[in-house]
């Protein structure tokens, strides 16, 4: 084996044959976080950036850090956006003299501004890729220096993005690093990439090419000539191959020299897949004269890909990319990860059983594409250009520019195999569509379009078009190599069933273009349950069977290049008024990471490993007639054969089908013990409660203490963590309870004063009265209420009653406690039997989201 290298077109140099094993040099770089010790303050503030600026009265932080990490979940406020400012000081270690020093930052949202010694360096714009500066000629060692950065994340029409279903956290939310060089280096200045850029233009099973390029600087006093070895090195860190490469002509004071290089043919290369990511690394090192100058490491998988009308390829071939997304936020801690969370998460991802990973909507921190190198996903990585546009050139710019970043600083990731750079761009259009707007949306498309292939012509390019933006005619569509779409079928518009057919017609029509579903979701409460699941319930299982079924229809579509899951986690949405406020829901993860039921589905569906998991979500039920006590439970697993029992009483056996099995279980008033037993001994096991409320009403027997109902709604809710309220009825003849008259009305609007928004956000509208056929005795009535239709005072007012004594008289939700606002009121009643909730109106129809009667001694 041997690599011949050229510069110029040229052959300069070659060492052949395998060497052995040889130390790879301590790169003469300096590298360190400067994390700690930053101080924080809101701006805008005057005179932050000059040196003898008092900051003490300032916050101290440490990085990474953001000033909404809590107030972008405040129901009672908007977040900020606007300036923030942080400053540190700086002191600086004798032995980097002579070095030329840059300060890197890995991500600051959205516009950075950054001063050294109250000398400004730069600005820089965008709140999702890397950024540099020099900063040689503006610190001192004599003392300490003084680094200020302006930060704002204010709304700007010429920025991307505009308009998106995700918080934009303001702050410095990524590391920032001191970087120290020889005055010859490779380039640090090329937007903040590596300085070195190493391809594999050639993959078989059988050999590969290595290309490599980039461009050495000479920062020094006097000209120079230099000498680059080429390493590449094996997962175990020993030399594989080496090559130098003499440059032919001197660099002068100040210059540049660009280089490129190609190898000969390498024999077997063990290729990265997801199966085996195997990883070699691609070092360069730089000398003048035999001082080793400068060196940087980069990875390098041996892999190659492909898309067409019938799937995904990869390494020739074909592969499902069964994938998710993720967003970079977590709760308390907004997008200001560590990197351990950072690599958590996509440790998460591959666990789940997933081997694609699309990084939405905006390029990512370094740590997940180490992490997706090393375990083994492919990625699809994109910039934010989300929703709308601003017909303005400097939008356009700064769109372009994002993009450029984006490919040149993770270019060397073998996980990458999709440049995004629009996603749903029709979505959100402005108001009035200006002339001209759609013709310029595509004139962008086609601009990002050449400029992905520009910088990078070996990686497939991507955009995800919304369900109405699927070739509407305005030709976005066309221009990428793959279509991705983001499709909720089920959800937002029409059935499960639905979505199949959709693709099929689809592919009919454009059988040569490779179609990948890059979102698909349907949003959960751990608290909402149901046994009658509809869209938009946020029920644990509507969600669990929008999933089975939407998985199962693209699986038999083998032309499918592959599919994304939407979300692998909640994530943080500031405008979301959900049943959690500003949370998107459609996680198969809640917030906190805990996995929800639906991920094991995946799983039992992806895993090799065996998989046993009975759903536990819905882990406290009522009922209160006797067709209630026979309720659904469900396990995933991808074992041939499952035996469930309930407190130690078999059920029966199941073959689970799309890796699920349901049984109906009679459950017993208490706790019942559910396990699963399947293979050799493997066992999952969940207790559920389940409080058989036919006992409340069971005179003279009456055990159970607590009634509640969730007024207005098909399913349940747990409130205050473990009170079960239950799904609305009518009253019929025989009780037990249930409602008169009324209509069923439901807001998504966060609800204010509590934190059991699903409680309040279902009503009963125009009821006369609830009907609770009790024993005698003493009960404690509460009575939950909401307005969710009118702002003003006087247009719904009534009174309400139990067993004729007055709770409300006059009641006017909306002038007496405002829209969307909780409001409880609790009464003591004896009665001889039964309980009557009357309502009486005055002005509108009454309303009600909530009864819970609790029988006292």
């Amino acid at each position: 084996m041997s690599f011949s290298f050229r510069h110029g077109g040229f052959v300069v140099g070659a060492l052949a044959g395998l060497l052995l094993a040889l130390p790879l040099l301590a790169s003469p770089r300096v590298r360190y976080t400067i994390n700690e010790g930053w101080r924080y303050a809101p701006g805008p503030v005057e005179r932050a950036e000059a040196v003898d600026f008092d900051d003490a009265g300032w916050e101290r932080v440490d990085l990474p850090h953001t000033w909404n990490a809590e107030d972008a979940f405040d129901k009672s406020r908007a977040y900020r956006r606007g300036v923030g400012w942080f400053r540190k000081r700086l002191a600086l270690d004798p032995s980097l003299r002579g070095k030329r020093l840059f300060l890197y930052f890995e991500g600051a949202n959205q516009v950075a501004d950054v001063f050294v010694n109250g000398e400004a360096l730069g600005r820089h714009v965008g709140g999702y890729t890397a950024f540099v500066f020099e900063v040689t000629d503006q610190v001192s060692f004599d003392r300490e220096n003084v680094v200020a950065v302006r930060v704002d994340n204010s709304h700007d029409d010429d920025i991307p993005p505009l308009n998106a279903d995700f918080t934009f956290y303001g702050g410095i939310y990524r590391d920032v690093w001191l970087l120290a060089t020889a005055p010859v280096h490779l380039d640090v200045l090329d937007h903040a990439a590596p300085g070195l850029y190493v391809g594999t233009p050639t993959v078989t099973p059988d050999s590969a090419l290595v290309d490599n390029r980039g461009v050495v600087v000479n920062d020094s006093d006097e000209a120079v000539q230099v000498r680059l070895v080429h390493r590449l090195l094996d997962a175990e860190g020993a030399t594989y191959h080496e090559m130098e490469q003499d440059l032919p002509v001197m660099i002068p004071p100040g210059g540049r020299l660009p280089f490129d290089a190609t190898s000969t043919y390498l024999d077997a290369p063990r290729l990265w897949s997801p199966a085996d990511p195997y990883l070699y690394r691609f070092v360069t090192e730089v000398y003048v004269g035999d001082t080793l100058a400068d060196a940087v490491s980069v990875p390098l998988g041996f892999r190659w890909f492909s898309a067409d009308g019938d799937g995904f390829y990869l390494n020739g071939e074909p592969l499902f990319l069964a994938g998710t997304n993720r967003h970079q936020d977590r709760p308390g801690l907004g997008n200001a990860l560590p990197n351990a969370a950072h690599r958590e998460d996509v440790r998460i991802v591959k666990e789940t059983g997933f081997n694609f990973l699309r990084l939405a909507h905006y390029p990512q921190d370094p740590a997940v594409l180490q992490e997706a190198d090393r375990l083994g996903l492919v990625v699809w990585e994109e910039v934010p250009v989300v929703n709308l546009i601003t017909m303005s050139e400097a939008f356009a710019d700064h769109a372009e520019t994002m993009l450029v970043e984006m490919i040149r600083q993770h270019y060397n990731h073998p996980s990458v195999a999709m440049w995004g750079y629009m996603n749903e761009i029709m979505l959100r259009e402005p108001k009035p569509i200006p002339e001209g707007y759609y013709e310029a949306v595509l004139e962008l498309t086609k601009r990002l379009e050449a400029r992905t292939k520009a910088e990078d012509p070996t990686r497939l390019t991507v955009t995800a078009q919304s369900f109405h933006e699927v070739y509407n005619g305005k030709g976005v569509s066309d221009v990428p190599d793959i279509l991705g779409m983001n499709l909720y079928f089920g959800w937002y518009y029409h059935d499960f069933d639905a979505f199949g057919t959709f693709l099929d017609t689809l592919h009919a029509a454009h059988p040569d273009r490779p179609l990948l579903i890059s979102e698909y979701g349907a949003g959960s409460d751990e608290r909402v349950h149901t046994l009658e699941p509809v869209a938009f319930d946020f029920s644990s299982e509507h969600q669990q069977a929008y999933h089975r079924s939407s998985f199962a229809q693209m699986q038999a579509r083998a032309y499918l290049a592959g599919s994304g899951v939407w979300n692998q986690f909640d994530f943080g949405s500031s405008h979301r008024q959900d049943t959690k406020n500003s949370i998107n829901q459609k996680g198969i993860f809640f917030f906190d990471r805990t996995p929800k039921d639906i991920a094991f589905y995946y799983e039992a569906k992806l895993r090799d490993t065996p998989v046993l998991h009975v759903a536990r979500e819905w882990d406290r039920r009522a009922g209160s007639s006797v067709a209630d006590r026979t309720q659904p439970v469900w396990v995933y697993s991808n074992w041939r054969e499952v035996e469930l029992f309930r407190n130690g009483e078999s059920l029966g056996k199941q073959t689970p089908d799309n890796a699920t099995a349901t049984w109906q279980v009679p459950f017993q008033n208490g706790d019942n013990l559910i396990e699963a037993r399947a293979g050799d001994g493997q066992r999952d096991a969940v207790m559920i409660h389940f409080a058989d409320r036919i006992n409340f009403f069971d005179f003279p027997n009456a055990r159970e203490a607590v009634f509640a109902v969730n007024a207005g709604a098909h399913y349940q809710v747990i409130g205050g963590g473990t009170t079960v309220w239950e799904a609305d009825r009518a009253y019929a003849e025989g009780g037990p309870w249930g409602h008169v008259g009324g209509e069923p009305k439901r807001t998504h609007h966060r609800i204010y004063g509590t934190d059991d928004d699903p409680l309040f956000q279902a009503t009963q509208e125009g009821v006369e009265a609830y009907r609770f056929d009790v024993p005698p005795g003493r009960y404690e009535v509460e009575l939950a209420f909401t307005e969710i239709q009118h702002d003003e005072a006087g247009q719904r007012v009534f009174d309400v009653e139990v067993n004729g004594a007055p709770v409300f008289t006059h009641l006017d939700l909306a002038g007496q406690h405002g829209r969307y606002v909780a409001v409880t009121r609790t009464i003591d009643v004896s009665t001889e039997g039964g309980l009557a909730v009357t309502f009486a109106p005055y002005a509108g129809i009454p309303t009600i989201s909530g009864i819970l009667i609790r029988r006292l001694p």
